[in-house]
C-alpha cells in the first residue's frame, strides 16, 4: 500500500506534499499529545511552468481543535518570459490543504527581479491539478502601487498586472541599459498577458505616462514634460505577432531628430496595425494613421526591415495638410535646413502620394493649391500656385503634370500668371508644348525646356525661346542696373547649362531702340549659386539715342548709338571687369542735337566743365546744341574705370565734340574714376532732376 501512495505521489507535487505530511502524523500520532506542532520541510517542488523552493509546512496547535496548519516558501521562480521575476519570503497564516489543493488565503510575500525587490505585499494562491492561480496586492515598491494576478490551467497560463504612480526611477529600471535618460515621470499601466508554457500567445496594454522628460544619450530623441497614452494589443500566431496599437501626444514637446515636435491643446494621434516576424527582422505595418490636427494627416503602409538598422522594402504613404505654413514651420523646416532649401517656407494646402521601394521613392503624385512660396535669401518665390505633379522613377512614364501661378519670382524677376504642362519622370523635367509667360509688360515664349539632374553635380539645363516687348525700364530697375528705357524684342537661341557652366548656342539678338544689341559668347558658372559668375561679348549696332532718351532723365539727344562691351566678367551680377566704348557710327548721317540736361548730365559723369560754363555763359540762354561726335569708354580693372573719348584734348578728351550752331564742346578732365562712384553719379542723375555739380 505504501508503495502505491509514493507511486501515486509522484505523478503530483500536490500528492508528494500530502503524502508526507500524512506519513509524519500517522508516525507521530502515539505522541500527539504531548506536541504543540510539528512541521515538514521539503527542498522543492517543480511544476510544469514554476519552482517552489524552501517549503515549510507546520503544524500548530495540535492539542487543540482544530489545528493551525502554516506553509511558508523561499522562492518561487516562473519559467520563461517570466524568469526574471521571482517570489520570495512567501508567509501564508491561513493555509488549508484538501481534494489535492492548496489554498492560502493570507500571505504575504516579496517581489524580486535582478535589479529590485518590493516590501511585502499581500499574497494569496490556489493551486491543485492542472490549475493555479495567484493574487498579490498593494505591492509596494518605489512609491508605486501594483496588483498582479495570474491564473494557470495545464498548460496555459494568464496574467494581469495594474500599476498605479510608478515614477522615474522605477521606469529608468525597467528601461534597458543607457537607452533613456529621465529626468521625470509618472506612469499607469494595465497589462494583461495569455501564453502556453514558456511563450507567449497574446497581450494587451494600457498605459499613461505623465510628465515624461529625458532625452536619448546620443540627444535624438528628447521629451520635455510629455504626457502620452498608449494601447496595444498584439496576438503570436504561430511565431508571427499580430498588433494594433493606438497613441495620443496630449502634451508638452518631444524631439525625434531632426523634428520638434510641440504638442498643442489639440491631440497628436497615431494609429497603427501590423505583422512582426522576429525570426527574420521583418515587420510588415498593414496601415499607419498618424493625425496631427490642424497641421497634416498621413496615412499608407510598409514593409520593414529591422535588423540592426531600419530598411524600407516598400511603402505607400499619403499625406494631407490644409495648412501648409504649418507643417512647413514643423515638419519641413528642420530638413530644409544646411541645404539649399534653407529659409524656404510654404502656405496653401497640399495632398500628396509617396510610393518607395528599397529606400528609394519610386513614385510621386503632389497636388497642391493656394500655394505660396517664400524665400528668405529671395532667390525665388511664387504666389497663387495650383496644379499636380506627377513622377515616377521608370524612363517610359508619360503621365503629365500641370503648374499654374499667379506669380512667380526668380530672384529680382518677376513672372505673371502663367500655366505650364510638362512631363517629369526619372531625373527628367521636359516642357510639353510651347508657352508664353508675361514678363516685365512684354513675354517670354518658350520654345523648349528641358531640366536633367545628375548625382553631385548641378544640373543639366536647356532653354530656347523668345522675347517681346519686355520693358527695359522695368528689366534694369528690377536688376538695381542704371536705368534704361524702351522695349526689348528677340530670339533666344539654345542656351545649354552643363558641367556647371552656362552657354548660349549661337548669338542672342534683340532688337531694340530701332537698333540691334548682339550677345555672343555667354557663359557663366555657378548659376543656382549664391554667388553666379558670367562672361560675355556684347555689341550695339545703330540704336536710335532720341528713343533711348526720351522717357529718360539723363536728358534728350537725337543720333545713332553703336559700341561693344568685351571681355565682360561679372560675379554675383556685378561688373568685375570689361572694356566697352559707346559712341557715334562713322556712317551716321542722323541728325545731331543734344540737349542742355544731357550735357549737363554727361559732364557731371565724366567730371567736365560744360555745367560750369553753361551757367556762366550766354550758352545757357539755348535748350539743345548740334555736336558733330559722341563718345565714351570705360576700362574697368580692380574697381577703377580708366575713362576715354572721342579724341584727345589739349588737356584731357573729348566726350561731345561740338559741330554747328549753337555748338558746345565737353572735355572730360578725370580720365580714372572709382566704379561705385560712377555707378552713384548715375544713380543720382536717373532719381533727380535736380543737377548736382562737382
Amino acid at each position: 500500500m505504501l508503495g502505491r501512495l509514493v507511486e501515486a505521489a509522484g505523478r503530483s507535487p500536490l500528492a508528494m506534499i500530502r503524502l508526507l505530511l500524512a506519513l509524519a502524523v500517522f508516525f507521530l500520532m502515539p505522541a500527539a499529545h504531548a506536541l504543540e506542532g510539528l512541521s515538514l520541510d521539503i527542498a522543492a517542488i517543480d511544476g510544469k511552468h514554476w519552482q517552489m523552493q524552501g517549503i515549510r509546512i507546520a503544524l500548530t496547535g495540535l492539542a487543540k481543535s482544530p489545528q493551525q496548519l502554516a506553509l511558508t516558501i523561499n522562492s518561487l521562480t516562473l519559467t520563461k518570459p517570466f524568469d526574471d521575476l521571482s517570489l520570495v519570503n512567501i508567509r501564508c497564516s491561513d493555509f488549508t490543504w484538501h481534494d489535492k489543493s492548496l489554498n492560502c488565503q493570507q500571505g504575504r510575500v516579496q517581489l524580486r527581479s535582478k535589479q529590485w525587490q518590493s516590501p511585502s505585499a499581500n499574497f494569496s494562491f490556489h493551486i491543485k491539478e492542472n490549475h493555479s492561480k495567484f493574487h498579490l496586492d498593494d505591492v509596494r515598491l518605489a512609491g508605486a502601487h501594483f496588483t498582479v494576478d495570474g491564473e494557470e490551467i495545464g498548460e496555459q497560463w494568464q496574467l494581469r498586472i495594474n500599476a498605479q504612480a510608478v515614477n522615474e526611477q522605477l521606469v529608468q529600471k525597467l528601461l534597458p541599459t543607457a537607452s533613456f535618460e529621465l529626468k521625470d515621470a509618472s506612469l499607469g499601466f494595465r497589462l494583461s498577458a495569455s501564453g502556453r508554457g514558456a511563450s507567449i500567445k497574446d497581450f494587451a496594454l494600457r498605459a499613461k505616462v505623465e510628465d515624461l522628460s529625458g532625452q536619448s544619450p546620443d540627444g535624438r530623441f528628447a521629451a520635455e514634460a510629455l504626457t502620452l497614452a498608449l494601447h496595444l494589443d498584439a496576438v503570436n500566431r504561430q511565431g508571427l505577432w499580430q498588433w494594433q496599437s493606438h497613441s495620443e501626444f496630449k502634451a508638452g514637446a518631444m524631439y525625434v531628430e531632426p523634428l520638434y515636435l510641440p504638442v498643442a491643446a489639440q491631440t497628436i494621434v497615431l494609429d497603427t496595425e501590423g505583422d512582426w516576424n522576429p525570426a527574420g527582422d521583418e515587420v510588415d505595418i498593414r496601415s499607419v494613421r498618424y493625425r496631427h490636427p490642424g497641421v497634416a494627416e498621413l496615412i499608407g503602409s510598409a514593409s520593414i526591415q529591422s535588423g540592426k538598422t531600419l530598411s524600407v522594402d516598400q511603402a505607400e504613404l499619403s499625406l494631407n495638410s490644409s495648412d501648409l505654413a504649418a507643417f512647413s514651420a514643423i515638419y519641413l523646416k528642420p530638413f530644409f535646413e544646411a541645404s539649399a532649401l534653407e529659409g524656404v517656407s510654404l502656405a496653401g494646402r497640399m495632398n500628396a502620394g509617396l510610393s518607395i521601394k528599397q529606400q528609394a521613392v519610386t513614385a510621386m503624385k503632389l497636388a497642391f493649391e493656394k500655394l505660396d512660396v517664400k524665400d528668405e535669401a529671395a532667390r525665388f518665390g511664387m504666389r497663387g500656385g495650383a496644379g499636380t505633379i506627377n513622377w515616377s522613377n521608370q524612363e517610359t512614364y508619360d503621365k503629365p503634370s500641370e503648374l499654374a501661378w499667379q506669380q512667380l519670382q526668380l530672384r529680382a524677376l518677376p513672372i505673371g500668371p502663367s500655366r505650364l504642362t510638362f512631363l517629369s519622370r526619372a531625373n527628367t523635367v521636359q516642357l510639353l508644348g510651347k508657352t508664353r509667360l508675361p514678363f516685365l509688360g512684354g513675354s517670354i515664349a518658350v520654345k523648349e525646356f528641358k531640366w536633367r539632374g545628375q548625382q553631385q553635380q548641378e544640373p543639366e539645363v536647356y532653354f530656347e525661346g523668345r522675347v517681346d516687348n519686355v520693358s527695359l525700364e522695368e528689366l534694369s530697375t528690377a536688376l538695381d542696373w542704371t536705368p534704361l528705357s524702351g522695349k526689348i524684342s528677340g530670339d533666344i537661341p539654345g542656351v545649354d547649362y552643363s558641367n556647371n557652366t552656362l552657354s548660349l548656342g549661337g548669338e542672342l539678338i534683340i532688337k531694340v531702340f530701332d537698333g540691334e544689341v548682339k550677345v555672343s559668347n555667354l557663359a557663366s558658372s555657378g548659376l543656382f549659386t549664391d554667388f553666379p559668375k558670367l562672361h560675355a561679348e556684347v555689341e550695339i549696332d545703330h540704336l536710335d539715342l532720341d528713343q533711348l532718351t526720351r522717357k529718360f532723365e539723363f536728358g534728350g539727344i537725337q543720333g545713332r548709338l553703336s559700341g561693344f562691351v568685351r571681355n565682360l566678367y561679372m560675379e554675383n551680377w556685378k561688373p568685375v571687369s570689361f572694356y566697352a566704348w559707346f559712341g557715334t557710327p562713322e556712317d551716321d548721317d542722323s541728325t545731331h542735337r543734344i540737349s542742355q540736361k544731357a550735357v549737363k548730365n554727361i559732364a557731371n559723369i565724366g567730371g567736365g566743365g560744360a555745367a560750369d560754363l553753361l551757367s556762366r555763359s550766354f550758352l545757357g540762354l539755348f535748350e539743345t546744341f548740334m555736336y558733330d561726335k559722341i563718345g565714351m569708354g570705360c576700362y574697368l580693372h580692380d574697381g577703377v574705370c580708366q575713362l576715354m573719348g572721342v579724341e584727345a584734348a589739349e588737356q584731357g578728351y573729348y566726350i561731345i565734340k561740338g559741330g554747328g550752331l549753337p555748338r558746345i564742346d565737353v572735355i572730360g578732365y578725370n580720365p580714372r574714376v572709382d566704379w561705385n562712384v560712377l555707378m552713384e553719379r548715375l544713380r543720382r542723375i536717373s532719381t533727380s532732376d535736380e543737377v548736382i555739380i562737382e
